[in-house]
């Protein structure tokens, strides 16, 4: 019975990250269409932290010079889910993927941090997603001169 639950648990991960994989395109394209510098999107991965890195690997596939933020919402577990991708370039140009996401992290009541280029956070107030998405937003194009 285990090996059954695990195996369920399993293919719901891969179901997941197929998802993930499928919006983060569609935003990718999206992006793409615009020569978008900066991507924050929502993204439904739910609490699954390898389908949202899944889903950023996407958007840099498509956009590799865009700095990309998905945040997934998950009503399930009451939190959110922060992750972020910085290119070498907007990192000498002075974005941060660590202060990056702190920033969207403390919108929505958590914590956050990484490394220049890569980073992850989260935090638990749902309501102010769209807050979090201003406010990363904001601070990248500040930070960037654009």
């Amino acid at each position: 019975l285990q090996e059954r639950v695990k195996g369920a648990q399993k293919q719901a991960a891969a179901g997941r990250v197929a998802e993930a994989t499928k919006q983060a395109r569609q935003i990718a394209d999206s992006a793409a269409a615009s020569l978008a510098e900066v991507v924050v999107n929502t993204i439904d991965a739910g609490a699954d932290r390898k389908a949202l890195q899944a889903a950023v690997s996407t958007v840099q596939s498509v956009c590799p010079k865009a700095a990309v933020m998905l945040l997934s919402p998950d009503e399930e577990s009451g939190t959110v889910s922060i992750v972020a991708a910085v290119p070498a370039g907007m990192v000498k140009r002075g974005l941060n993927a660590g202060e990056w996401v702190r920033k969207a992290a403390e919108v929505v009541g958590g914590k956050g941090g990484g490394r220049p280029d890569s980073a992850q956070g989260g935090g638990t107030n749902l309501s102010k997603v769209k807050e979090a998405i201003a406010a990363a937003s904001t601070m990248a194009h500040v930070k960037l001169g654009s």
